[in-house]
């Protein structure tokens, strides 16, 4: 896979010696940094997002189309013996009164998926002689596609009967380029499916729409989206040299004014990781991918056409992460000066009565400590307006996984991100890992 150029290393070390002097002036002025970095970054967004999400109305609703253009389902599979048999099953179930054509094409399997295919009848099979990469499988396909539309999925995912009415008519929106709908795992039985599943719930419901509903929207989930075939044709196809190609095709379709669009009452399901190890891969790829295509796609910062995108979108998307690396030290820093000033004053307290006395760290009573209770507050609603949004009822048993992603996944998060960040901006090379079953 491409790695960064070296002038676009050279600016991601002076973005970590920023985050530096950032780290030390929040060590220096605690107040100052959690008052205007962190009430930024946790409590206004949140807010931002919230308001916007009472405004929306129906945006992100399903939209039945008017006329039913012709659309081809693409999937390209590689060693997905695991998932193909559901994910065969489940397109052929798709309901859709328009011409639908599913092409599947193979990129060089050998663990039976060819073979399996090459039995199934309605779908068009498209063999590769060698393992080429998911971007090149798609484009060999595209390039001989000629429907009005065109549905890139993995084979892992199992979309709803009703995927394609429900999107299609977003498509009445000349600039609308293409449609995602909400992506969700297709298991929720473990801790970590659980984690997963409140995830991509907040991140592929509400945040997607949020995002799409003031023109937003950047990133194209790979597992399922419909494209309007011809923006192939006029801003290119895949990046086959991308680590993440459904990252880098979504900000190339906004580099050409093209508008995204998310449909929550769409569904497909997805398999996902079963394994922190396996997650930590996955990842750590759509991580460090977020970092290279922002950096190659520079030029949507700061904006002037999309002033959404380029104000606010994208500055945020890729600065969150950063301050995030930076909230994660400074925090593990407090924790360990007021664990440290509590241990210090009991063993002072019991030298001079030989009685312990427990007392609360600083963290626990002070203002700060009040001002973090406040904003994971609305933390807390953004969760709970993510489930309304998909309509979801969490249980009680649910609470303590909602916890987790709250107060501890982020920091699983970060690590990652942080350690993804290094090796972008050393230029270790990456290549593409399956880490689905």
């Amino acid at each position: 896979m491409e790695k960064l150029s070296f002038t676009k290393r050279i600016v991601l070390g002076i973005i970590l010696v920023i985050l530096i002097l950032l780290l030390v002036v929040s060590i220096i002025m605690p107040l100052i940094f959690t008052l205007v970095i962190v009430n930024f970054f946790l409590l206004y967004v949140m807010v931002l997002f919230i308001l916007i999400y009472l405004d929306k109305g129906d945006f992100g609703k399903a939209k039945y189309p008017k006329k039913f253009g012709s659309v081809t389902i693409l999937v390209p599979v590689y060693n997905s013996i695991n998932t193909i048999k559901n994910c065969v099953k489940s397109i052929k179930a798709i309901e859709y009164p328009g011409k639908l054509d599913i092409i599947f094409v193979d990129d060089g399997s050998n663990d039976g998926s060819r073979e399996f295919l090459e039995k199934q009848k309605g779908i068009k099979l498209i063999k590769l002689k060698k393992n080429s990469g998911k971007a090149t499988a798609l484009n060999t396909a595209l390039k001989k596609i000629r429907t009005d539309f065109v549905a890139c999925m993995d084979s892992d995912t199992y979309p709803e009967k009703k995927v394609l009415l429900k999107t299609l008519g977003y498509f009445e929106e000349e600039k609308v380029g293409a449609v995602t709908c909400l992506i969700l795992p297709d298991k929720k039985g473990s801790l970590i499916q659980r984690i997963q599943f409140f995830e991509y719930a907040s991140s592929f419901g509400l945040w997607c729409t949020i995002l799409s509903s003031i023109d937003s929207m950047s990133m194209i989930p790979g597992p399922m989206t419909i494209f309007r075939k011809k923006v192939f044709e006029e801003v290119g196809y895949y990046d086959t040299k991308n680590l993440t190609e459904d990252m880098e095709i979504g900000l190339r379709l906004q580099k050409f004014g093209y508008k995204i669009r998310v449909c929550y009452d769409a569904v497909a399901l997805t398999d996902i990781p079963d394994t922190w190890k396996k997650l930590f891969k996955q990842r750590d790829r759509w991580y460090r991918g977020r970092i290279f295509n922002l950096m190659i796609y520079n030029e949507l910062f700061f904006n002037k056409k999309n002033k959404s995108l380029g104000f606010f979108s994208i500055p945020y998307l890729f600065s969150l992460e950063l301050i995030s690396m930076i909230l994660l030290v400074r925090l593990a820093f407090l924790l360990f000066n007021n664990v440290s000033t509590m241990v210090a004053s009991e063993v002072i307290a019991f030298s001079a009565t030989n009685s312990v006395f427990v007392t609360l760290p600083p963290f626990f009573v002070t203002s700060t400590s009040i001002f973090f209770l406040f904003s994971y507050f609305f933390v807390f609603l953004y969760i709970y307006f993510s489930m309304k949004t998909i309509g979801y009822k969490p249980s009680f048993s649910d609470i303590g996984v909602i916890l987790i992603n709250i107060l501890l996944y982020p920091f699983f998060v970060t690590i990652v991100y942080g350690q993804g960040f290094f090796k972008e901006l050393l230029g270790v090379r990456a290549k593409w890992v399956r880490v689905s079953s």
